[in-house]
């Protein structure tokens, strides 16, 4: 059955909930990606598949192994319990699973192995791993995805139509969003603020710009 559903979620391709890694990328990297998921609502990284969806698998599953569990243990602050299994989809394939949950207590830094005191959140964003802005942090949810996405018919239609837009077009700023959900830019900034208060949004700054992406998945109808 797991086999199933890996090879469903490579098909799909990488996501919100989903990240290809050909081999072992830096540990920096790695701690970004691992933080970026578990501040978000948990997700899979496959060790040993192209960013297209071609199934490669790793030299060493073990080596490979012991470097996902540093990284859990000394790059994750607090550290994270990722679950590791090994898949092989074809013959002499071996490709490292490594299902990371969503934190109970948030936000979990990604620490850089090169200097521990350089740490910093990150928020998964369609396929990017992004670090989380000050307002965010200072604001980010203590509930799980799953009671946020229960409050979801509490939102009024504007902001239920802007979650829409963020989930179809992910990292916009809160004029581009006023634009395309045709109400005034106060309006959807007060919006935005409640959405980042209650979970549902993290922002993100790009250039000295706002944006917007959605903080967890568009739950499916």
């Amino acid at each position: 059955m797991e086999s199933k559903r890996w090879h469903k979620l490579v098909r799909s391709g990488e996501s919100i909930q989903v990240e290809f890694k050909q081999q072992i990328p830096k540990l920096e990297r790695l701690a970004r990606s691992f933080s970026a998921f578990s501040n978000s609502a948990g997700g899979t990284v496959f060790i040993g598949v192209r960013d297209n969806g071609d199934l490669c698998g790793v030299d060493s599953i073990e080596s490979t192994q012991e470097l996902v569990d540093q990284v859990a243990t000394f790059n994750c602050q607090p550290a994270i319990e990722p679950e590791c299994k090994v898949w092989e989809p074809l013959r002499n394939v071996r490709i490292l699973v490594v299902e990371i949950p969503e934190a109970e207590v948030k936000p979990v830094y990604a620490v850089n192995p090169n200097n521990p005191k350089d740490a910093w959140p990150f928020f998964r964003s369609d396929k990017e791993n992004l670090p989380l802005d000050r307002k965010s942090l200072k604001t980010m949810s203590k509930t799980t995805s799953v009671e946020v996405e229960v409050n979801l018919k509490d939102l009024d239609r504007h902001a239920q139509l802007m979650l829409t837009k963020l989930n179809e077009t992910p990292r916009q700023t809160c004029a581009q969003l006023a634009k395309s959900c045709n109400i005034g830019t106060h309006r959807a900034k007060k919006i935005l603020v409640r959405l980042e208060q209650n979970g549902w949004v993290h922002s993100f700054f790009n250039e000295k710009r706002r944006e917007y992406s959605l903080a967890i998945p568009w739950p499916k109808r």
